[in-house]
C-alpha cells in the first residue's frame, strides 16, 4: 500500500481473507458476532494496513483541521485506580481547564491498554486527529515490553507528546523530584527526634532519598524498616502494612509514606489500634491533596505543584507546536514542605 493511498475496508478483508461485512462486524462490535480466531485476522489486517473508518477520510475531504488543536490523554495500563485517586483527579482536573483556557480541544481521555486494539488505535493515534498527546503514569507503560511497539507507532505519528512524573522514550517530561521530596521529609523527621522511621512507599526514587537521608546523618539502613503498599490497591494495601509496622519490636517512632493516601490508611490504622498520632508515632508523606488539611490531626507532607504540572504540560505542548524542529526540554518542579500536626513539630 501506498503512504497517502486511503485504506477501506474492502482492503482489510481481502487482506484477513473475508468479507467486508465480517470486517464491518468486528468494527462495530455487532450485530453479527465474529469468531475469535477471524477477529483477530481481522484486527491484524487493521494494524497492518493502518486502517481508519471512512469518517475520518470524509472529514479530511472537507478540510476539517480540527486536529491541530486536538490533543489526547492516555493513563498507563488500564484504570489502575487513577479515576479515584485524588492526587491524579487534580492534575487531570488542571489539564481540561488548560486546555479550555487555551482554546484547545481533549479529543479523548484513555488508557494504554486501549492502544492494543489497532481499530482504536488507528482511529485516535493519528495525526490526522490529533496534533498532541500526554502520557499520565507512563511508568506502567514502560513496565511491559510489549508496549514498546506501540510506543514506537506513537513517535512516527504524533509529533508533540509530553509525559508526566516520568520520562519515556525521548520525550519532554514534566517531573518532580521523588529523591529530593524523600529527603525533605525524612531529614524533617530526623530534625524532629526521630532515628528509627519505617518507609511505606514504592521502592523507586523516594527510597534513594530516604537511605540517602539516612546516611547523611550516620542512621542504620533497615530492610526490616521497609514496606511497599500495592499501587493497585493503595488504601487497603497501605492500612496493612501500617498494622505490620505497629508489630514492629522496637516499634519505629515514625513513618515516611510514599503519598498522602497511603499516609491517611496508616493514620487509620494507627487510630485503629489506639496508637496516638504523633505522641506515639509521627507521620509524613508526600503530594498534599485536599484531604491532607482537613483530617486531623493535619497531615505533614510535601506539596506536589500538580496544577502546576498540568499546565507546564500544556505550555511544553504548545512550544512544540510553535517550533516544530525543536525538542523542547523536561521541567523539574519545586516541593516544599507542609507542615501540620502529624510529625508532632508544633509541641516542639
Amino acid at each position: 500500500m501506498t503512504k497517502n493511498k486511503v485504506i477501506t475496508q474492502k482492503d482489510v478483508a481481502e487482506r484477513a481473507g473475508v468479507s467486508r461485512g465480517v470486517v464491518s462486524y468486528v468494527i462495530n462490535n455487532g450485530p453479527r458476532e465474529v469468531s475469535p480466531e477471524t477477529r483477530e485476522r481481522v484486527l491484524t489486517a487493521i494494524d497492518e494496513l493502518g486502517y481508519r473508518p471512512n469518517k475520518h477520510a470524509q472529514r479530511l475531504k472537507l478540510g476539517d483541521s480540527t486536529a491541530k488543536e486536538s490533543l489526547g490523554i492516555i493513563a498507563g495500563g488500564q484504570s489502575y485506580n487513577v479515576l479515584e485517586r485524588p492526587y491524579y483527579n487534580t492534575i487531570i482536573a488542571g489539564l481540561f481547564d488548560e486546555v479550555h483556557r487555551l482554546g484547545q480541544e481533549v479529543r479523548f481521555f484513555s488508557f494504554f491498554d486501549a492502544l492494543t486494539d489497532p481499530v482504536f488505535f488507528n482511529k485516535n493515534i493519528h495525526r490526522d486527529e490529533i496534533s498532541s498527546l500526554i502520557l499520565i503514569l507512563p511508568a506502567m507503560i514502560a513496565t511491559n515490553p510489549n508496549n514498546q511497539k506501540i510506543l514506537d507507532q506513537i513517535a512516527e505519528r504524533i509529533d508533540n507528546v509530553v509525559c508526566l512524573e516520568e520520562p519515556l522514550k525521548d520525550w519532554p517530561t514534566i517531573i518532580f523530584d521523588r529523591a529530593a521530596a524523600a529527603r525533605q521529609a525524612v531529614e524533617h523527621l530526623i530534625k524532629l527526634g526521630h532515628e528509627r522511621i519505617a518507609f511505606l512507599a514504592i521502592q523507586d526514587a523516594r527510597l534513594t532519598g530516604y537511605r540517602q537521608t539516612l546516611a547523611d546523618h550516620h542512621l542504620p539502613y533497615d530492610e526490616s524498616l521497609i514496606f511497599t503498599p500495592d499501587p493497585s490497591h493503595v488504601l487497603s494495601s497501605a492500612y496493612q502494612a501500617t498494622v505490620e509496622i505497629l508489630n514492629l519490636r522496637p516499634r519505629p517512632t515514625a513513618i515516611f509514606a510514599a503519598n498522602d493516601e497511603s499516609a491517611i490508611s496508616a493514620m487509620a490504622a494507627m487510630h485503629d489500634h489506639g496508637v496516638k498520632i504523633p505522641h506515639e508515632m509521627a507521620i509524613v508523606s508526600i503530594d498534599n491533596i485536599g484531604l491532607a488539611e482537613m483530617i486531623r490531626p493535619g497531615l505533614t507532607t510535601v506539596d506536589i505543584p500538580k496544577r502546576r504540572m498540568a499546565s507546564y504540560a500544556m505550555q511544553v505542548l504548545m512550544m512544540q507546536k510553535q517550533f516544530n524542529d525543536q525538542q523542547s526540554a523536561s521541567i523539574v518542579l519545586p516541593t516544599e514542605l507542609v507542615i501540620r500536626e502529624s510529625c508532632g513539630a508544633h509541641q516542639k
